[in-house]
């Protein structure tokens, strides 16, 4: 593992008051670099304060309904089901449990992860490659790894993983110099926490095994491995059925959602459409780092290799995915950047800052909802739900629940109503066994106080959901274009 040593005074160095004068510089620059990375951490959230008020997306309405569920009792992948890991949930219940359950709040909860994150990622930059090198990479991940394209200003998985993920690559990496125990105890447990945020988040796990094999240094890979199980082995006896978990969090997503089930032509179909928005996000970022490729440390390398794996392994490419590149990318990024000579480094950061923010600034400016349609132009239910919700909340009472034709499962948490089904996403209806048939028994047994349709029913009904509508509810409503329906009585 490369790392770039300190310099060694000589004999006869100058003084100045005492100091000597290579000491003094070597002061200030370490103060420079520190600087750079606090100003790092305040551009990651100034970058993302544009987007607080952008609708909450079904994702981070569907996580947040786990959690405030969850936090009433009932049953983490029983009643309340979600394919995710607790850490996730974990996540939101925080939030939601210190009064930062808005969408603005939410939003400010992803800010300052990604600030840690920017943190983290200048010390191991810094570690690796020199302050020089630290600063860039700080900087860079603060703006091009904060582009809207690839929705980095949302509490998703991925953006919260980052953080166990690149702080376990640290630890990794001061064990590496100090060879002390802790260190790499401290290693596998961070690399085993990511994946328990998101189940992608090998990254630092395998880059970090792969390096321990390379060097031969069995022992420790064993004593790295043995931690990293710790938070797995956790997670999964710490839920209330063991087996209900392994389903959701493992069976589920291997055998529904991975790139190795389902049609390879819709895997390319949705790879291709996620290039454009992946392309103005990192594009620079991915150019800055083809400059510190050749010749860096290995671990780097392959932790970018490995979370590449992990965004081909989730299969439906949504632009978040890529959100799990910018660290490890921006590490490189900031080692090529370091690399270049003064003029041309200078030509072009100014090319890569220009990019960035011709791509990103006129967004800031837009309303959410004109935000909303430019980030996510084919979940037009977006800028409806909240109209929905509020209907759904003035019409219902806290005791009553309602169902979400199909799965806009953030209606459910903007309305404060319980579902009357326990999954909430669309992809949940479309490959769980079952859940289907789960809708028409509900539907034909008047369980909801209201239904809202918010996509066309023929996305995954078969006749027997809209003859059930049509013969037992009367519409009562249309909000935004979306209709209600509530029980015959």
């Amino acid at each position: 593992m490369r790392t770039l040593r300190s310099t060694t005074r000589g004999q006869g160095s100058q003084s100045v008051g005492g100091a000597p004068i290579c000491e003094r510089i070597r002061r200030v620059r370490t103060r420079i670099a520190w600087l750079a990375a606090a100003v790092g951490a305040m551009l990651a959230v100034a970058w993302r304060l544009p987007f607080l008020h952008a609708p909450l997306t079904a994702d981070e309405g569907g996580y947040a309904e786990v959690a405030r569920l969850w936090s009433r009792s009932w049953t983490l992948y029983g009643s309340a089901w979600v394919d995710r890991p607790q850490g996730l949930v974990l996540t939101y219940r925080g939030a939601l449990a210190a009064g930062l359950g808005s969408t603005a709040g939410l939003r400010a909860v992803a800010a300052g992860i990604a600030a840690a994150t920017v943190v983290v990622v200048f010390l191991l930059a810094r570690r690796l490659a020199g302050p020089g090198a630290a600063v860039a990479a700080a900087l860079l991940l603060a703006t091009l790894g904060a582009s809207p394209w690839i929705e980095s200003f949302t509490l998703e998985g991925e953006l919260i993983a980052a953080l166990p993920a690149a702080a376990a690559v640290l630890a990794f990496c001061k064990f590496a110099e100090r060879r002390r125990l802790p260190w790499l105890v401290a290693a596998g447990m961070l690399a085993g926490a990511a994946p328990m945020v998101k189940q992608s988040a090998v990254d630092a796990f395998l880059a970090i095994a792969a390096v321990l094999v390379w060097t031969r240094a069995w022992r420790s890979l064993a004593v790295f491995a043995a931690a990293a199980c710790v938070p797995v082995a956790a997670a999964a006896l710490s839920a209330m059925d063991p087996s209900a978990w392994w389903f959701a969090v493992v069976r589920y997503r291997a055998a529904g959602t991975s790139l190795f089930v389902g049609s390879p032509a819709t895997h390319a179909t949705a790879f291709v459409d996620s290039l454009p928005a992946a392309s103005r996000a990192l594009g620079p970022l991915v150019l800055l780092a083809a400059f510190g490729v050749r010749g860096s440390p290995r671990l780097v390398r392959l932790w970018l290799a490995a979370a590449v794996v992990g965004v081909l392994g989730g299969g439906a490419f949504h632009p978040h995915y890529y959100v799990q590149l910018a660290p490890p990318l921006a590490v490189l990024a900031g080692i090529g950047a370091a690399r270049l000579r003064a003029g041309h480094r200078s030509v072009l950061v100014a090319a890569v800052g220009t990019a960035a923010v011709a791509v990103t600034v006129p967004l800031w400016f837009d309303s959410p909802s004109a935000q909303a349609r430019a980030i996510w132009p084919q979940d037009t239910h977006l800028l409806e739900d909240a109209a929905v919700a509020r209907y759904v909340d003035e019409h219902t009472s806290r005791t009553q629940r309602a169902l979400v034709l199909w799965a806009a499962a953030d209606v459910y948490y903007l309305a404060d109503r319980a579902p009357v089904l326990r999954y909430l996403w669309f992809s949940n209806l479309r490959d769980v066994s079952g859940a289907l048939a789960d809708v028409r028994h509900l539907l034909a047994t008047r369980r909801a106080a209201v239904v809202a349709v918010e996509q066309p029913l023929r996305l995954l009904d078969r006749g027997g959901d809209r003859r059930i509508l049509h013969a037992d509810y009367r519409r009562v409503a249309i909000v935004d274009g979306v209709p209600l329906y509530r029980p015959i009585p």
